[in-house]
């Protein structure tokens, strides 16, 4: 009832134009993910050649700030931009789509200049792809990563402290994420991880990123 109660007033307000518009912005099924997955793909290809490849040394400098970022929300929530080192180097891509409904599905693509990440945000978890591979499932509530495979934990951020998370891969822990946002007065030296171990593998740091980069982007849009 309440959908049609929609759809009656924006033929009514706005025509079939507004109508299609909003149609297009309800909870996706998997082909339309993987269109609008290829679209963001697309558009980030424009900013690939800019990015810094990131090693621990660069995830030591990973800052918070944005460069070229927009936040658009207009029936939903969309938005994209680049994170930089504290030197101010592109370092990370990002797009992200929000739909319409009451089951509210997301879609978040975040390109290094390495490896994609890709995200479909649905209700019951999020699954994780890393460079077309699915990697696992996210759990929005508990925030641990499962394998698609074994259904194991592969990596998890503690939430207990409200300004920096913990990340664990596997048995151990890999970095320390500073969950709060810079102010709009900050300085451009406000740092995404306050703690990156040493001796990090790629594997831990592709894992590490993985759950890091929903987490900042989900700060960012207000989500």
């Amino acid at each position: 009832m309440a959908f049609l109660t929609i759809l009656l007033l924006l033929i009514t307000v706005g025509g079939l134009g507004l109508l299609f518009t909003v149609l297009t912005k309800f909870s996706p099924g998997e082909k339309r993910i993987r269109e609008e997955l290829k679209r963001m793909q697309s558009d980030m290809d424009q900013w690939v050649d800019e990015l810094v490849p990131i090693d621990r040394k660069e995830l030591e400098l990973f800052s918070l700030t944005q460069i070229k970022n927009s936040i658009t929300k207009r029936f939903t929530t969309s938005g994209k931009g680049i994170y930089t080192t504290i030197f101010e180097e592109p370092i990370v891509a990002y797009s992200y789509k929000k739909y319409l409904g009451k089951n509210a599905h997301g879609l978040l693509y975040c390109r290094t200049a390495e490896h994609e990440y890709a995200y479909w945000i649905r209700p019951k978890g999020v699954q994780v792809v890393i460079d077309n591979k699915l990697v696992g499932t996210y759990n929005k509530e508990n925030g641990v990563l499962y394998s698609a495979e074994s259904k194991k934990m592969l990596a998890r951020i503690n939430r207990e402290d409200k300004k920096i998370a913990p990340v664990v891969v596997g048995e151990r822990e890999v970095a320390s994420m500073v969950k709060a946002l810079p102010a709009a007065k900050d300085d451009i030296s406000t740092r995404a991880f306050q703690f990156v171990r040493e001796d990090l593998t790629q594997e831990e740091e592709m894992l590490l990123l993985s759950v890091s980069l929903l987490e900042m982007v989900k700060e960012t849009v207000g989500e």
